[in-house]
């Protein structure tokens, strides 16, 4: 029984320090919190943060919970107010997903889903719709977090497929140059990181991304445009807490 303790010891010893090692490998870490001023059709709207949440367990596998959300201030919410929500759990290791959940309150339009993505059985479940696989599988929101665990190098292409509202698309995402961009929380040299797939849009019946990545250890996506249901947010790094 006592050797049995000290092996049991042992495990959560190492798993303690298996979990602080990659963290400090990783440029975030639980507790990070980036907030956002803004525009909707560059419209001054209210604020977005990306947060990671924690480190859950879903399908018997330890992932990255991360949160994206987006609301209107006062003002823009008598023009169009938008609540958007979306939670996604990340793969410890390769930043694959593994579940997500979307709450989307966007002016009248009203969307909600579940996805749980079981890739032993190849399935995915939105709601109660089962949806065959064949690969791992990113969530749109899933990039801010995956292009910050890589390499990024100028004219690179890197093939993915993303998955978003019971939709699959093979794309690739396109590292297209280096830029000096000026947001609320300062002037940042970054990679700008965009998705390419022969003229049609990475989010379906939505639009696309760009996304510019500081050029440092940490890679924060400073500056974001992000093309929703009727429009174009336009997010800007104004504070952060690594």
């Amino acid at each position: 029984m006592k050797l049995l303790n000290k092996i049991y010891s042992l495990i959560i010893i190492v798993g303690v320090f298996y979990h602080y090692a990659l963290a400090e490998k990783l440029p975030f870490s639980v507790g990070e919190r980036l907030e956002y001023s803004a525009k909707f059709n560059f419209i001054p709207a209210g604020k977005a943060f990306l947060t990671v949440v924690s480190i859950d367990t879903i399908n018997s596998l330890p992932t990255y919970h991360v949160r994206y959300e987006a609301q209107t201030g006062p003002i823009a919410d008598k023009i169009y107010k938008i609540r958007d929500n979306i939670d996604s759990w990340l793969d410890e290791k390769e930043f694959f997903t593994h579940q997500q959940t979307k709450n989307i309150r966007e002016g009248k339009y009203r969307f909600t889903s579940h996805t749980q993505i079981m890739y032993d059985h190849s399935i995915a479940i939105v709601n109660k719709d089962t949806i065959p696989i064949q690969s791992r599988l990113y969530d749109p929101y899933s990039l801010f977090y995956y292009f910050r665990t890589l390499v990024l190098i100028p004219e690179e292409t890197i093939d993915l497929t993303v998955f978003d509202n019971k939709s699959l698309t093979e794309f690739q995402m396109i590292i297209t140059s280096k830029e000096q961009v000026s947001v609320p929380a300062g002037t940042f040299d970054c990679m700008v990181v965009r998705p390419f797939r022969e003229g049609k849009t990475l989010l379906k019946n939505e639009g696309d991304m760009t996304i510019w990545f500081s050029n440092d250890i940490h890679k924060i996506p400073v500056q974001i445009i992000l093309k929703i249901k009727y429009g174009t947010m336009i997010m800007k790094l104004k504070t952060f807490n690594l």
